[in-house]
């Protein structure tokens, strides 16, 4: 219990900074919270002691005495190496370890990319005082002591009443119902929930479930009323959609930027002087303003841009084989009205099951790493200039009109590229502007230079960020401020009167495909949640979701709901009425309900 409370002290003050604006009521509150988590842990824990124990009290076995000893070191080390995972885990994604971080283990190399810009002196430190101080108490206990000594009514007592304590405390006391998850969710603060979240229980009960979900968990309604709204903020278009082309069928490039955030892009409001490039590029294009990502890894905003499908709480579709091949593909569709279709990554697309689920896509060709030499690199592969560069060289002999992806990757954590971009500091939030700013040069670079193509004139480049991210400003995992993105529509395909303006539509990554196949006249088959942009007869709203709660954000209001407390973690707008927002919020529940109802029919 001692070894559990000083975990929690780890975990919530390891950042001061995340912190800040939270009352110390709540935090106090938070620690008072997590004791019945944590005394349910330790009484898993000491159940193979206590079996161990009952042998002791009749026959005396050196052997045996050992074996507790050994357990319960190899239990202190994990406790503690638990610890610092969740530690590292929630500066990352914002939660503790749960099956989607479990899932990426197959790819160590990745993993240690990604957690590269991690504080690791700082864990080792936690990690071996932790297991030190630990392991320190528990080797002055005396085991050697036979309980043989004991009164023999004590010895007949005890293997009746320990097991029934032992069992109460693995409930977590005397309530109807066992603890779990939910007992730990009490605070809009999703710091204090995680907090008061024992992480060896958690690893326990993942290890317990079955790593894919097999049920819908979030049936908050029924099947018919979650249908009903789906339908109805999904509606047919009543209306004629905005045309912002100058061709038919023009070339698509669209550019996908590694985890840029609305944070650092001037003409959104964020840090001056990060994104100079974009922030021009805009004057020369049509700039969406409320634009957010689905989710948090590259491989949801993937899956949302090309077959309009958004990410899911606690899963990732594209890893999951015999449903990401039958979701419905932006690529096939293009590939049925002429298009080339590209796919240009400098890293290994394998990681993530991505080149998989490229291929299903249709994609007629798919570069990585391996497609031209690379002379600069980081650790997720070329520089991004070297990218744009062999982009510029392939695209002279492509085949018209094509569909080409590019897919950044140098502005991708641990920000570690060795180039000095103006912004001094080695710590995390100077790193990533130091990062977003190399790319941001080279982007503008690149498509200075396409304008000099032959192909410029009839292309129409879509700029976009795969997802948002927590830096600069340590923004939450839920909130909405960390899925905010840039949208930018340009290239000489664009009408000449939309450059330099601005459409507050919004949407997010599943709106790309019927936005763009409504240009080109084409119908994107089973298009469950797209929607155009350029269309005012729709409804509009951007959705994502994250580890176990959603957010969804219209022009009135915003909300982020969480699943497991059932509390509000963000509202934009306090003054709103609260009937207007308890629909919106019903109607957040429906899409995450009938989203998870998809996505397990894809199997079926």
């Amino acid at each position: 219990m001692a070894l559990f409370l000083l975990q929690q002290v780890c975990f919530v003050f390891f950042s001061s900074g995340r912190l800040e604006g939270i009352p110390a009521d709540a935090i106090r509150l938070s620690f008072r919270r997590a004791l019945p988590m944590d005394l349910a842990t330790a009484c898993y824990l000491t159940l193979p002691v206590l079996l161990a124990g009952l042998v002791l009290l009749f026959r005396e076995i050196a052997g045996l005495r050992k074996a507790i000893r050994i357990f319960l070191t190899v239990m202190v080390v994990i406790a503690a190496f638990i610890n610092v995972c969740d530690i590292a885990l929630f500066a990352a994604w914002g939660t503790k370890v749960n099956h989607k971080a479990l899932s990426y283990l197959v790819y160590p190399e990745e993993v240690m990319h990604a957690t590269a810009g991690a504080p690791v002196a700082q864990l080792i430190v936690i990690l071996l005082a932790q297991t030190a101080l630990a392991l320190l108490v528990l080797y002055r206990i005396d085991h050697r002591r036979s309980f043989l000594a004991t009164a023999k009514w004590q010895r007949f007592v005890a293997p009746f009443v320990l097991p029934v304590l032992l069992f109460l405390g693995m409930r977590g006391g005397v309530q109807p119902f066992p603890i779990d998850r939910s007992w730990s969710y009490h605070s809009a603060h999703p710091l204090l929930n995680l907090g008061a979240l024992n992480g060896t229980w958690n690893v326990i009960v993942l290890l317990a479930e079955p790593p894919e979900i097999e049920t819908n968990p979030y049936a908050f309604m029924s099947v018919e009323d979650a249908t009903r709204r789906f339908e109805t903020l999904h509606a047919k278009s009543t209306g004629t959609p905005q045309r912002i082309l100058t061709a038919q069928l023009p070339n698509v490039m669209l550019v996908l930027l590694e985890s840029w955030t609305a944070d650092v892009v001037g003409v959104l409001g964020g840090d001056s002087g990060v994104t100079p490039g974009f922030d021009r590029l805009a004057r020369e294009g049509l700039l969406f303003t409320n634009f957010y990502s689905t989710g948090f890894r590259t491989e949801q905003g993937l899956c949302a841009t090309i077959s309009s499908f958004p990410s899911q709480p606690k899963t990732t579709i594209i890893r999951q084989y015999g449903k990401f091949d039958r979701l419905p593909s932006l690529v096939n569709t293009l590939d049925s009205a002429g298009y080339r279709s590209t796919y240009y990554y400098a890293g290994d697309v394998a990681f993530a099951n991505t080149r998989a689920y490229l291929e299903a896509m249709g994609f007629d060709k798919v570069h990585d790493e391996n497609s031209f030499p690379i002379t600069k690199r980081t650790r997720w592969g070329a520089y991004d200039e070297e990218l744009f560069a062999f982009h510029l060289k392939e695209a002279r002999t492509a085949q018209q009109p094509f569909f080409h992806t590019l897919m950044t990757s140098t502005s991708h954590e641990p920000f570690d590229v060795p180039v000095d971009e103006g912004f001094p500091g080695k710590d995390q939030p100077q790193q990533y502007r130091n990062s977003v700013h190399y790319t941001d040069r080279t982007l503008a670079d690149f498509l200075d230079a396409c304008k000099d193509q032959p192909w410029y004139d009839s292309t129409l480049v879509i700029i976009v960020a795969d997802h948002g991210h927590f830096l600069p400003h340590n923004r939450g995992n839920h909130t909405a401020e960390r899925h905010r993105i840039p949208l930018l529509f340009t290239g000489g395909a664009l009408k000449p009167e939309l450059r330099g303006t601005t459409n507050h539509t919004f949407g997010c990554h599943v709106d790309l495909a019927a936005t763009l196949l409504h240009q080109l006249d084409l119908t994107q088959t089973r298009s469950w949640w797209s929607k155009d942009l350029f269309d005012p007869s729709v409804p509009h709203f951007a959705f994502w979701t994250f580890d176990d709660g959603f957010g969804i954000a219209n022009a009135e209001q915003c909300q982020v709901y969480d699943n497991l407390s059932g509390m509000l973690l963000q509202r934009r707008d306090t003054s709103r009425s609260t009937d207007a927002d308890a629909e919106q919020l019903q109607n957040g529940k429906a899409l995450e309900q009938v989203l998870l109802d998809q996505y397990l029919g894809l199997s079926q």
